[in-house]
Protein backbone atom coordinates (compact mmCIF):
# COMPACT_ATOMS: atom_id res chain seq x y z
CA UNK A 1 0.00 0.00 0.00
CA UNK A 2 1.75 3.29 -0.83
CA UNK A 3 1.94 6.04 1.44
CA UNK A 4 2.90 9.46 1.62
CA UNK A 5 6.09 8.95 3.99
CA UNK A 6 6.92 7.44 7.28
CA UNK A 7 7.68 9.94 10.87
CA UNK A 8 10.15 9.00 13.50
CA UNK A 9 11.19 11.02 16.91
CA UNK A 10 13.51 9.21 19.10
CA UNK A 11 14.68 10.06 22.43
CA UNK A 12 11.44 10.87 23.43
CA UNK A 13 10.23 10.65 27.49
CA UNK A 14 6.32 10.04 28.41
CA UNK A 15 4.96 11.07 31.07
CA UNK A 16 1.44 9.48 32.01
CA UNK A 17 -0.22 11.68 34.16
CA UNK A 18 -3.40 10.27 36.11
CA UNK A 19 -5.83 10.96 38.83
CA UNK A 20 -7.57 13.83 36.78
CA UNK A 21 -10.80 14.32 37.10
CA UNK A 22 -12.69 14.37 34.08
CA UNK A 23 -13.58 18.01 33.58
CA UNK A 24 -13.38 20.86 31.29
CA UNK A 25 -10.53 22.41 31.33
CA UNK A 26 -7.80 19.87 33.57
CA UNK A 27 -5.84 19.09 30.27
CA UNK A 28 -5.66 22.92 29.63
CA UNK A 29 -4.56 23.63 32.83
CA UNK A 30 -1.89 20.93 32.82
CA UNK A 31 -0.18 21.63 28.98
CA UNK A 32 -0.28 25.63 30.02
CA UNK A 33 1.75 24.37 33.06
CA UNK A 34 4.37 22.83 30.60
CA UNK A 35 3.95 25.34 27.72
CA UNK A 36 5.14 27.99 30.10
CA UNK A 37 7.78 26.11 30.84
CA UNK A 38 8.75 26.30 26.65
CA UNK A 39 8.71 22.75 26.99
CA UNK A 40 7.33 21.35 23.48
CA UNK A 41 4.96 18.40 23.28
CA UNK A 42 5.62 15.38 20.78
CA UNK A 43 3.10 13.86 21.36
CA UNK A 44 -0.60 14.16 23.17
CA UNK A 45 -3.66 12.19 24.33
CA UNK A 46 -6.54 12.02 26.50
CA UNK A 47 -8.62 9.34 27.90
CA UNK A 48 -11.27 9.38 29.77
CA UNK A 49 -12.14 6.13 32.43
CA UNK A 50 -15.46 4.87 33.74
CA UNK A 51 -15.04 6.35 37.11
CA UNK A 52 -14.44 10.16 36.37
CA UNK A 53 -11.36 10.60 36.05
CA UNK A 54 -9.09 10.96 33.25
CA UNK A 55 -5.48 9.72 31.76
CA UNK A 56 -3.33 12.73 30.21
CA UNK A 57 -0.14 11.01 28.50
CA UNK A 58 2.26 13.82 26.53
CA UNK A 59 5.33 12.77 25.41
CA UNK A 60 8.75 15.35 25.03
CA UNK A 61 11.94 14.88 23.94
CA UNK A 62 14.32 13.57 26.46
CA UNK A 63 16.58 16.92 26.62
CA UNK A 64 13.63 18.73 28.31
CA UNK A 65 13.34 16.16 31.17
CA UNK A 66 15.44 17.57 33.79
CA UNK A 67 12.84 20.86 33.00
CA UNK A 68 9.78 18.81 33.53
CA UNK A 69 10.90 17.02 36.27
CA UNK A 70 11.27 20.59 38.19
CA UNK A 71 7.95 21.24 37.29
CA UNK A 72 6.28 18.75 38.59
CA UNK A 73 8.10 18.86 41.83
CA UNK A 74 7.67 23.17 41.98
CA UNK A 75 4.32 23.56 40.28
CA UNK A 76 1.07 22.66 42.65
CA UNK A 77 -1.06 21.90 39.97
CA UNK A 78 1.06 19.08 38.71
CA UNK A 79 1.48 17.88 42.27
CA UNK A 80 -2.14 16.58 42.75
CA UNK A 81 -2.01 14.08 39.84
CA UNK A 82 0.00 10.38 39.49
CA UNK A 83 2.71 10.98 37.30
CA UNK A 84 4.34 8.11 35.38
CA UNK A 85 7.55 8.46 33.83
CA UNK A 86 8.55 6.41 30.58
CA UNK A 87 11.78 7.03 29.02
CA UNK A 88 13.58 5.84 26.17
CA UNK A 89 10.06 6.15 23.53
CA UNK A 90 10.17 6.46 20.05
CA UNK A 91 7.69 8.12 17.78
CA UNK A 92 6.98 5.80 14.53
CA UNK A 93 4.16 6.51 11.96
CA UNK A 94 3.03 6.83 8.44
CA UNK A 95 1.18 9.63 7.01
CA UNK A 96 -1.00 10.14 3.82
CA UNK A 97 -2.12 11.63 1.35
CA UNK A 98 -6.19 10.86 1.73
CA UNK A 99 -5.87 8.39 5.26
CA UNK A 100 -9.57 9.48 5.61
CA UNK A 101 -10.71 8.16 2.74
CA UNK A 102 -8.66 5.08 3.20
CA UNK A 103 -10.67 2.89 5.61
CA UNK A 104 -8.26 0.66 7.77
CA UNK A 105 -4.64 2.17 7.37
CA UNK A 106 -5.12 2.62 11.29
CA UNK A 107 -5.95 -1.21 11.78
CA UNK A 108 -3.45 -2.43 9.21
CA UNK A 109 -0.65 -0.59 10.77
CA UNK A 110 -1.37 -1.74 14.42
CA UNK A 111 -1.78 -4.98 13.46
CA UNK A 112 1.53 -5.33 11.48
CA UNK A 113 3.17 -4.23 14.80
CA UNK A 114 1.61 -6.58 16.99
CA UNK A 115 2.61 -9.57 14.07
CA UNK A 116 6.27 -8.37 14.88
CA UNK A 117 5.85 -7.92 18.91
CA UNK A 118 6.07 -4.33 18.46
CA UNK A 119 3.69 -3.43 21.84
CA UNK A 120 2.52 0.10 21.47
CA UNK A 121 2.62 2.21 24.57
CA UNK A 122 0.38 4.83 22.63
CA UNK A 123 -1.47 5.50 19.71
CA UNK A 124 -3.10 8.83 17.88
CA UNK A 125 -4.35 9.76 14.83
CA UNK A 126 -5.46 12.35 12.51
CA UNK A 127 -6.96 12.65 8.87
CA UNK A 128 -3.90 12.09 7.25
CA UNK A 129 -1.36 10.65 10.01
CA UNK A 130 -1.40 7.59 11.91
CA UNK A 131 1.95 7.54 15.18
CA UNK A 132 2.56 5.10 17.81
CA UNK A 133 4.75 5.47 20.34
CA UNK A 134 7.03 2.16 21.44
CA UNK A 135 9.98 1.18 23.31
CA UNK A 136 13.48 2.42 21.30
CA UNK A 137 14.93 -0.96 21.35
CA UNK A 138 11.83 -2.20 19.34
CA UNK A 139 12.58 0.26 16.27
CA UNK A 140 14.16 -1.71 13.83
CA UNK A 141 11.50 -4.52 14.22
CA UNK A 142 9.18 -2.25 13.64
CA UNK A 143 10.14 -0.34 10.87
CA UNK A 144 11.10 -3.90 9.41
CA UNK A 145 7.31 -5.06 9.18
CA UNK A 146 6.42 -1.22 8.12
CA UNK A 147 8.51 -1.36 4.77
CA UNK A 148 7.39 -4.84 3.93
CA UNK A 149 3.58 -3.38 3.96
CA UNK A 150 3.54 0.49 3.57
CA UNK A 151 5.53 1.14 0.11
CA UNK A 152 7.26 4.99 0.34
CA UNK A 153 7.04 7.25 -2.72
Amino acid sequence: MKIGGLVEQNDLTLYSLTELPDAPGQAGQVLSVVAAASINLEYITESTLHDGRAVLNFAIKTADDDAVNRLIHENNILQQFQIKRTVNMVLIGIYGPHFRERPGIAARFSSLLGEAGVNIIGISSSISTVCCLIDIRQLEKAKLILFKYFELP
